[in-house]
């Protein structure tokens, strides 16, 4: 038989913690990805005529890249969250039958 033991309030804030990182460091994300195209510009800072370009594609591919494992985080916090609503609503379900008995 499986051990179980669940503490809502520390799913809840597991869950809450995982959304917050993920609001956080997409935008942040996003700013970065702003400021090195810009950088790599012929007027941004860094600007070598044959290899800004690809670096440019390379670091948007990473970006893009990153941004889509970072937002993949909410699909735990989303997995967290229905397991505790599964447990819920089977606690309840049971005290119900068992009740009726």
């Amino acid at each position: 038989m499986p051990n179980i033991t669940v503490d809502f309030s520390k799913v809840q804030s597991v869950n809450e913690q995982l959304n917050s990182a993920v609001t956080q460091t997409v935008p942040r994300l996003e700013d970065l990805l702003t400021a090195v195209s810009q950088l790599l510009t012929s007027d941004g800072g860094l600007w070598l005529q044959k290899s800004s370009p690809t670096l440019s594609g390379q670091y948007q591919t990473f970006n893009t890249e990153l941004t889509a494992a970072i937002e993949s985080i909410r699909s735990f916090a989303q997995q967290f969250h229905n397991i505790t609503v599964q447990l819920s609503t089977m606690d309840e379900q049971i005290a119900t039958s068992s009740s009726s008995a």
